[in-house]
Formats: structure tokens, C-alpha cells, sequence
């Protein structure tokens, strides 16, 4: 079953893969390489926030310029194989990070992170049922690069209550070795609060920090032990080791911004030049639709590191009916898709697939319905749009303003028994007309990842 949120873009004519050399691939995975993993999906104890903490992690790293190889939920033996596939491809002269949210625990001195697999009823089976922390270590060091980032989330509640009492709490003290930075959530022996939000309280900090440009990241984890002492009322704090040699920020400074440089028709400079003159819209504007509008994105599947690119145009508007290629998309006047075809395949929305409410403003809030129908299947979602406020966005098309707008849809087939959330970000653009950035992720109930995609705007023309 596809999502509905995400059925547009399947539909949508003129999607093209794209074709990358190999050696281009090589040199993207030649600078820095990331392992995110986030296990919630416990028997004994589960845990709600770790798959969105990974999900969310792995958003902030890839913007920091990391290839992210991601897990959720994973077992013991997709731990290994991802660890594997992290220490292969991990180069000489490359920046590795390991970053794990869920259940860890100590033994005799060892520190072991859960799989959600995890069967261990004595504490001496933990050795063999989980992943040694010294094993991640051990592929770090194997490399022999120059900086490496381990981040551990892991240190919450015993997850398997009386059936088998541990004989430390917590994680234990690590020492960094040379070029290493190791982030614990909360200080040896302590436990870490999951949060009662969509991410960890520790995460939750950490993505707030990860954004600022230009931050050495010994700053960054000081700013985040600040934080979620204060949160936590000083239960929790946040603990660092390292042995780092060399300097490092996640994002690049910003560069010196030139006067000559006007701001407005740069951000603009890769739509038509019809577009470029056109006066200037607010950005939170309903947008006006003409035929010929064109937008085409860089999509890139964050599951297998694939691209493509998707192409969407405007060729009837028929009262308040927007089509789209021959008849494939149909929409509303403000961008809501109602219908998509695809080989064969015709999904219908009622009202719309409630992407845009106008007017759109900074702080709003709009809680609503909206229905799928794929043949003889029904699915309804209760769909949340956020509203938080104006941001800049690097896309292919140059560096756009944007109005970021969070999604999330809880869905549920009818009369079956699948369901889960689907969450787009996306930034929105008036004179673009479209948004000029989208992530989307779609999760079943089970913690499974269905979707994790990036869109970004590769060229546009609007008249």
C-alpha cells in the first residue's frame, strides 16, 4: 500500500532516474559517513522516541554534508550488517559518526546496545545478544581516519524489569581514543529520560544544536548539557570523552555576505526571467497557477541513497481543477492534489491530500480529515499542519526562502489492520509557487520505515 502522501509524486510525468558515475558516488561517501540507528519496537519495554530520533538525526546529519546509512528497529544481526557496511565504507581520510537511541546497558564494565531481538533472561547472556559498544570502536579504529563521533542515547530503563536485574545501571565510563569524541545522554551510571515529545530529551537538544552554523562541536555538546539540565531540573546530564585532535563543526560558517549582492533575485535566479521580473509576493501568498508552470526536484531515496529526478507541469486549469502532464495529477487552486494516476493506478482524495490551508501564517495551526481511495481500499487520516516560521534553503536551484510547514498524517486503512504516520517537512515558496524543499518519512505502527525521501528543487519556470 502507498501512502497518500506520498502518491503524488509517483504519479507525477517525466520522473527520471538519475545516472551517476560511480566515481561521483565515491567522492560524495569520501568526506563524511554516518551509521544512525533507532530501536523502539522493545517487547518488554518499547520505547516511542528512538525511530523518530533516528529519522530526525539522520535529516540533521545529511544537511551537515553525511552520507547517513540508517536502521530502525533493528535486529542483532542488522546491527552487525550495518556496522559492516559502515566500517567497509568508511575511508582513511573520512569523518565517522555512530549515533544509537534506545536501550543500552552495562555489564562488567562493557557497554551493550539493544536490539529490539533482544531475548536475555541472565546477565551473562548480554554478551551474545547485543551489540558490544567496543565493537563499534573497534571498526572506528580500524579505519584509521582522522575524527570520529559516537553518540549514545541509550542509557534509559532496565527494559527487562525483574526478569533479569543488572548490576549497574546505566552505561559505563569510555575513554575516547586519539581522534575520537564519544557523547553519552546522561552521565556514566545515570539513565536518560525517552521525552514526552516526538524526539528524546537529550535528541531533542542535540538537533537544535546540530543546526547552527559554524559551531565548533565541543560548543555544541555544552550547549546541549545546558539544555537538558535545565529540561530535566538537573536529573539528567549530559556527558562527553574526547580525544579529538583536529577542529570540527556539523555545519560550515556562514559565508561574509557581499553588499553588492542583492538578496531577492539571487534567491530567484533560476526561475524564468518572466519569473525574476514578476514584483515580489509575500511569501506565505496563496499561490496563482498559470499553464506552462513548471517545477522539476532532485529526489533522493535516504533508504538506499538513490536519486531521481521528478518533473511536474501545469497544462489545463479548468475552473477551480488544476491538471497536471495529460491528466495524470488533478489539484485544487492552491496546490492540494485530488487525484493521481499511475500505471493504471488511480488514487482519489477527499477533500485533497491537505497540504495547503490559506493563509498561511507563522505559529497556525490547522487539525484536519482527509480520505484515500485505491480501488476497492479506503484509508483515513487525521492530518496536523504546522506552521513554524520563514527559513533560507540550499537546493539545487540556488538558496531559497522558504515558509517551513510540518505535515503529519495518521493514517489507517479501513477495515485492515495497517496504519502509521506520515510526516512531510517542506518549505514553501509563493513566487516558486510550490515548496523548493520536502522531507517526507512514512512509518507503520510497527516502526517499520515504508518511506524517507529528500526533494529538493533543481529548476523551475513560473510565469
Amino acid at each position: 500500500m502507498k501512502p497518500a502522501a506520498t502518491a503524488w509524486l509517483l504519479a507525477i510525468a517525466g520522473a527520471l532516474a538519475l545516472a551517476l558515475p560511480a566515481h561521483a558516488a565515491e567522492e560524495a561517501k569520501a568526506k563524511r559517513l554516518a551509521l544512525v540507528i533507532g530501536n523502539g519496537a522493545y517487547k518488554d519495554a518499547p520505547l516511542s522516541n528512538p525511530p523518530n530520533d533516528a529519522a530526525d538525526m539522520a535529516r540533521a546529519l545529511e544537511a551537515s554534508g553525511f552520507v547517513v546509512i540508517q536502521r530502525v528497529n533493528a535486529t542483532l544481526k542488522d546491527m552487525h550488517l550495518a556496522l559492516r557496511e559502515f566500517g567497509d565504507r568508511l575511508g582513511r581520510r573520512d569523518t565517522g559518526l555512530f549515533y544509537f537511541a534506545g536501550h543500552g546497558m552495562q555489564v562488567r564494565g562493557h557497554n551493550y546496545l539493544l536490539p529490539v531481538d533482544a531475548d536475555i533472561a541472565r546477565e551473562d547472556e548480554v554478551a551474545f545478544a547485543a551489540l558490544d559498544l567496543g565493537a563499534v570502536m573497534e571498526k572506528l579504529d580500524s579505519a584509521k581516519n582522522p575524527v570520529n563521533i559516537v553518540i549514545l542515547d541509550a542509557c534509559r530503563n532496565n527494559p527487562f524489569g525483574t526478569r533479569l536485574v543488572a548490576s549497574a545501571k546505566g552505561l559505563a565510563q569510555v575513554d575516547a581514543p586519539p581522534g575520537t569524541l564519544i557523547a553519552f545522554a546522561t552521565s556514566p551510571g545515570a539513565t536518560a529520560a525517552d521525552g514526552n515529545g516526538r524526539n528524546g530529551l537529550y535528541t531533542q537538544h542535540l538537533l537544535k544544536e546540530l543546526a547552527r552554523p559554524g559551531v565548533p562541536i565541543e560548543d555544541v555538546f555544552k550547549a546541549v548539557r545546558v539544555g537538558v539540565r535545565a529540561d530535566s531540573r538537573n536529573l539528567q546530564t549530559p556527558w562527553e570523552s574526547t580525544s579529538l585532535e583536529s577542529a570540527f563543526a556539523f555545519r560550515e560558517a556562514p559565508a561574509p555576505v557581499l553588499a553588492a549582492a542583492p538578496a531577492a533575485p539571487v534567491r530567484l535566479a533560476s526561475a524564468a526571467p518572466s519569473a525574476a521580473r514578476a514584483a515580489p509576493v509575500p511569501l506565505n501568498a496563496p499561490p496563482r497557477f498559470a499553464v506552462g508552470d513548471t517545477w522539476t526536484y532532485r529526489v533522493v531515496n535516504l533508504l538506499d541513497q538513490s536519486e531521481r529526478k521528478a518533473t511536474l507541469r501545469i497544462t489545463a486549469i479548468r475552473g477551480d481543477v488544476v491538471e497536471y502532464g495529460n491528466g495524470q495529477i488533478l489539484g485544487d487552486l492552491v496546490g492540494n492534489f485530488t487525484r493521481t494516476t499511475r500505471a493504471g493506478r488511480t488514487d482519489e482524495f477527499s477533500p485533497s491530500n491537505q497540504f495547503y490551508v490559506f493563509p498561511m501564517r507563522a505559529g497556525g495551526t490547522w487539525n484536519l480529515r482527509a480520505g484515500q481511495k485505491v480501488g476497492p481500499r479506503h484509508i483515513e487520516m487525521q492530518v496536523k499542519l504546522s506552521v513554524a516560521g520563514e527559513e533560507d534553503v540550499d537546493t539545487p536551484a540556488g538558496r531559497l526562502p522558504g515558509l517551513k510547514i510540518t505535515r503529519e498524517a495518521q493514517w489507517k486503512q479501513r477495515l485492515g489492520n495497517q496504519s502509521g504516520v506520515n510526516t512531510w517537512t517542506y518549505w514553501y515558496n509563493a513566487s516558486v509557487k510550490r515548496f523548493v524543499a520536502a522531507d517526507n518519512t512514512n512509518v507503520t505502527s510497527g516502526g517499520k520505515v515504508l518511506v524517507h525521501e529528500r526533494y529538493e528543487l533543481a529548476s523551475f519556470e513560473v510565469k
